[in-house]
């Protein structure tokens, strides 16, 4: 049951995040707009503890794409970058799937660090595709080592803030998984037919992120794992 605090907690928070994502020039207005959409849905569908992860999500994310310098500088995102990473978790809360929400979650948090890290490295990324083919950095399905390794960092913490709430380690490897899987997906996705022009940014992270959801829900559902 939703308390008096949770609720203020939540207004508060929205509040900041509108501030700062202002502040910083980190959203535009309809991002900001959309964001604080989206986490009241999923603070109604899933309550706090979804709510708590998402906003996890979104710090981390901010903090990888802002402070690691020598790299391209930062471009405010819009509200077609939320709805890109975060539209599955979305229809997942919405359609009562929670395992499948946080899966959604955990691939669009490994694919931000991998592309937000992953360029930090000193090496070549390859194409995905073509594991012997080097590519410039930023380039659309290009892969790095650190940038796996970030993937699986992001999943892995996502992992962690559902294991406080639901201490399953079956689910917790499943979520880490689904989240590697989600971002390595997307990154096919992008050597495909993102640097073709056939798919846009948008429409990868949201096939990522999808992908993961539905990686996470479908094990649970063969294992028999629900919360």
């Amino acid at each position: 049951m939703t308390t008096l605090v949770e609720v203020a907690f939540l207004l508060l928070t929205l509040g900041i995040f509108s501030l700062i994502s202002h502040k910083k020039r980190l959203l535009s207005f309809d991002g900001i707009l959309i964001g604080n959409i989206i986490g009241l849905i999923v603070f109604l569908n899933g309550g706090l503890h979804a709510f708590l992860t998402l906003l996890i999500f979104y710090m981390v994310a901010e903090i990888a794409t802002i402070y690691p310098k020598n790299k391209r500088k930062h471009e405010q995102r819009n509200e077609w970058n939320i709805v890109g990473n975060g539209g599955p978790a979305v229809l997942a809360i919405l359609l009562g799937f929670k395992i499948a929400f946080f899966g959604a979650v955990a691939a669009a948090l490994a694919d931000t660090l991998s592309s937000e890290i992953g360029i930090l490295s000193k090496k070549k990324p390859v194409l995905i595709t073509d594991l012997k083919k080097e590519v410039e950095p930023g380039t659309d399905g290009g892969v790095t080592i650190l940038g796996v390794l970030a993937a699986i960092a992001g999943a892995f913490l996502i992992a962690l803030c559902v294991l406080y709430a639901f201490p399953s380690m079956l689910l917790a490897l499943i979520l880490v998984i689904s989240g590697v899987l989600g971002s390595l997906f997307d990154s096919i996705l992008g050597a495909k037919f993102e640097i073709k022009g056939q798919l846009n940014n948008t429409q990868v992270n949201f096939l990522g992120s999808l992908c993961g959801a539905l990686i996470a829900q479908i094990a649970s559902f063969i294992f028999g794992i629900s919360i």
